[in-house]
Parts: C-alpha cells; structure tokens; sequence
C-alpha cells in the first residue's frame, strides 16, 4: 500500500490533531482556545499592518531578514502575522487572564458530540486563518495588502481542500462564534451559593 502525501492529506490530519487534542483539553479549554484565536487574528493581523507600515520601509530591517533568508517585504510580513497568531494562540490558551465555564449536566454524549463540534470549528478556523494570512489578505485592511505568492496560488489550485478553505473563510470565521452563542443560550447559568458567616 502505497499513501500519497498532499495537501489535502496534511489538513485531514492537522483537523483530527486538532479534534483530539480537544478531546484531551475538554470543552471548556477548547472553547477558550477558539476565543483566543479571535483575539489572535485580530493582534497578529494589527501588528503585521504596523510592522508593514513602519518597519518593513526600514533598509537595517529589511537587510536584518535577508540575512536570515527572507527575501521581500511581502515574506516578511507573511512571517511575522503567522509567528504572533500562533504565539498568541498559545499564549492566551495557557495563560489567559478568562475563564470559560460551559455548563457540564448534560449527558456524556451530548457533552462529547459539543466537544467534536468545537474541535471541528477550531481547527477549521485555525487552518483557514493561517492559509488567509499565508495569502496575503489583512482582515483590518479588508483587503490584499501583497501581492499573493504563486506559492499560494499553486496549492490553490491543486488542492481542494485549501480551496475550501479559502473559499469559504467567513463561515469558517463565522460558525465557531454562532456555535458559542447558540451553546450559551441552551446551557443554564451556574448557581452560586453564598455561606454566611
């Protein structure tokens, strides 16, 4: 048996890693890595704009990342966005100054079927954002802020699943959110008892 390595194989995998490791944090960690994310997208996208701006225009800058094999602004950029999405994700999933706290009373299968569903949306958010900002769209900006590499334009074309991924990248942004609030709305506030002393 022979297994031919793509694309598209890579995402698959990346999903189940992603849905696993769910299941191994629990709901409520999953959901607070999937606010983190947002969060995330937001800073990462912010101060690669800044970085673009104000950094990228400077020539020790821009001698400092072709020293390390960078070639181009546009690479640079595309570097910096994905290294603070990734640190901030990690960052604000472990140390992050919230809490989550998803009522747990419902049954085990409920709870696990919620579980998968977070998992599912996370990770198609994660992998949706990070092939979004690899093609050069600024969510601030709301528009290319580089020229896309032909890189990017490769893959797109010979992968479906990236396709998909690109294609689709507002529901992907979208349903982790509808999925939280709906969530919220089912679930029943905690009841906190107060002792008297």
């Amino acid at each position: 048996m022979s297994l031919n390595l793509s694309w598209d194989l890579f995402i698959i995998v990346i999903f189940a890693v992603v849905i696993a490791y769910s299941f191994i944090i629990g709901k409520n960690r999953t959901l607070k890595v999937v606010i983190g994310t947002y969060i995330a997208i937001l800073a990462a996208d912010g101060l690669g704009n800044l970085f673009r701006d104000y950094l990228l225009t400077n020539r020790i800058v821009i001698k400092l990342f072709s020293a390390f094999g960078i070639p181009g602004d546009d690479k640079a950029l595309i570097i910096i966005k994905v290294l603070v999405f990734i640190i901030a994700i990690v960052i604000l999933s472990i140390k992050g100054g919230f809490l989550v706290d998803i009522e747990e009373n419902r049954s085990t299968v409920v709870n696990s079927i919620l579980n998968l569903i977070f998992g599912f949306l996370s990770a198609g958010l994660v992998v949706s954002t990070l092939l979004v900002f690899i093609s050069g769209v600024s969510f601030v900006l709301g528009e290319v802020t580089i020229s896309t590499p032909t890189a990017v334009i490769d893959l797109y074309n010979n992968s479906r699943m990236i396709r998909l991924m690109i294609d689709n990248y507002n529901i992907w942004f979208s349903l982790p959110a509808i999925a939280l609030v709906v969530t919220s709305y089912f679930s029943k506030p905690k009841e906190v008892i107060v002792e008297e002393a």
